[in-house]
């Protein structure tokens, strides 16, 4: 399955819906809570994390759960989003599902998504889903079943990239937190000028970690980053082209692990960083005191914030549901993402989480949620990877090498006519066309 030539699908096809009447979704309710199965169940649960995660969840989270439902176990896979993807389509088309559950990166489970490969869970989702999911969250759902026609992924560990800054400088020159990007660019200048040091870092190395900051960027503009073109995505370019005039040098190589330097004075400025470096941080003993963070700068049109993190879903074909859809209501639960704050450092979606958080991360997860309060997605279409690519070039040709100003709109009008060759050869001349209309967009539900 999952074949692009063979499985692709224009955005207005829609997939088979399911109707619940209000009573049998009620009953599932009590049914969950009371479920206890006699025989011994064992769930396969991937999900892409960092040693240190697995080790929360093997020696922590799911014991947890395992006390709870004795008779069900859970065995532990840690793959990479995109091996995931592979994993999942072995599986399927070796009738061997079995009972899975998946936690998959957001902006990758379009892959699974289009080609047909996920369960719709819409009957359930209210039997599973808490009642505190985050707002932004919510919006997700919501826009999944107007255009799918179902829930065929639910959130689960939400993460939105801040700004961090260093305090001691910015109160040494008596700059505040930049609000919008016209003081970013004034106030970068400002710390040239008097330090000598280019104080923005940026996540310029390329791949994910590079497209990922550039699409909030377009966003922000007013831009639909996936076609590049826009009056939005031109202004996006031409600032960064400005800002980098003060990007420390080092900026080509920064990425999502980016951040010491911060605490060094190498730079003063991390421009958008995923909120686990906080915690990364005082682990590794460097001082967090004079770091300080917000959601960052607004946009000429919007302060608007990219959601990243990962999503829980059910591969099509999985066995023993009820068992499965258990799982899933722990991991959406109060206890579950408390733990991914206090424990992992990262973002939960169920909004209770949050409450009375020690004092030593409760700001960092303040701003947090502030960002949440005006978050958006990449739909997750299944040619991301594509997109990321083009990007990538784009960056590299304006922001790196500096082409000239006059030379924006046609770089990205290039950038715009690759992509839509690629979705006609690759995909159908349905999707290109969809592609070329914008059908495909930021998502806020």
């Amino acid at each position: 399955m999952g074949k692009k030539n063979t499985k692709a699908i224009g955005k207005g096809i829609a997939i088979v819906s399911i109707i619940v009447i209000a009573a049998i979704v009620a009953g599932l309710g009590y049914y969950f809570v009371t479920y206890h199965p006699t025989k011994k169940i064992t769930i396969n649960y991937y999900d892409d994390l960092a040693p240190s995660e697995a080790k929360a969840f093997d020696d922590v989270i799911i014991p947890q759960f395992e006390k709870e439902y004795p008779n069900i176990s859970v065995h532990l896979t840690v793959e990479s989003a995109g091996t995931m993807v592979s994993t999942i389509e072995s599986l399927e088309k070796g009738n061997d599902v079995g009972s899975t559950v998946i936690a998959e990166d957001n902006m990758i489970i379009g892959e699974l998504l289009y080609a047909g490969d996920l369960m719709n869970l819409s009957s359930y989702y209210s039997s599973i889903a808490p009642s505190s999911m985050i707002p932004s969250m919510i919006h997700l759902m919501n826009y999944e079943e107007s255009v799918y026609h179902g829930i065929y992924f639910i959130p689960f560990r939400g993460n939105i990239p801040l700004v961090w800054y260093n305090k001691t400088t910015f109160s040494q020159l008596g700059i505040t937190p930049p609000q919008n990007w016209s003081q970013l660019l004034q106030d970068a200048k400002v710390i040239y000028q008097k330090t000598g040091v280019k104080p923005v870092m940026f996540q310029g190395h390329g791949g994910a970690s590079t497209s990922t900051e550039l699409y909030q960027w377009m966003v922000q503009a007013g831009g639909n980053p996936f076609v590049f073109n826009d009056s939005g995505d031109i202004e996006a370019f031409a600032y960064l082209d400005n800002l980098s005039t003060y990007m420390n040098p080092n900026y080509i190589h920064g990425y999502w692990g980016s951040y010491k330097g911060l605490a060094s004075g190498e730079y003063y400025i991390l421009d958008y960083q995923w909120p686990y470096i906080y915690s990364t941080m005082k682990s590794e003993g460097l001082n967090v005191t004079n770091i300080g963070f917000y959601p960052g700068p607004a946009g000429p049109v919007n302060s608007d914030h990219l959601v990243g993190g990962d999503v829980l879903a059910i591969p099509k074909g999985a066995t023993h549901i009820h068992a499965l859809l258990t799982f899933v209501r722990y991991l959406l639960s109060y206890q579950v993402q408390r733990d991914i704050i206090t424990i992992l450092g990262e973002p939960a979606v169920n909004s209770k989480a949050y409450q009375n958080l020690p004092s030593n991360i409760s700001a960092l997860f303040k701003a947090e949620e502030q960002a949440f309060s005006s978050a958006f997605f990449r739909e997750p279409v299944p040619w991301i990877s594509e997109w990321n690519t083009i990007a990538d070039h784009v960056f590299v040709q304006i922001v790196e090498d500096h082409a000239p100003m006059s030379e924006i709109p046609s770089i990205l009008s290039s950038a715009n006519q690759e992509m839509y060759n690629y979705l006609a050869t690759n995909y159908n001349a349905t999707v290109a066309h969809e592609y070329e209309q914008g059908m495909f967009k930021p998502l806020y539900g």
